[in-house]
């Protein structure tokens, strides 16, 4: 057991962990810019789906109209 935690002891140095908190904090980063892009993506296409809502409901409006001017005619 003592042995184990020699090789352990030896194998880490502060270089590795400094590359190992490096990769970490570079791998960190990425998926931030990621996750940031994709909600920026995803509230983009919730406006525009917005706006087709709205011009689908002036249209289904003005079209209701019509028809019931068309009626009452």
């Amino acid at each position: 057991m003592g042995l184990t935690k020699d090789k352990i002891k030896d194998w880490i140095t502060a270089e590795r962990v400094a590359i190992f908190f490096g990769l970490l904090s570079t791998c960190l980063i990425v998926a931030l810019v990621i996750v940031v892009v994709h909600r920026d993506n995803l509230w983009l296409q919730l406006d525009e789906a917005k706006r087709m809502l709205d011009v689908l409901e002036e249209y289904i409006q003005s079209h209701l109209l019509t028809t019931i001017a068309e009626r009452n005619s």
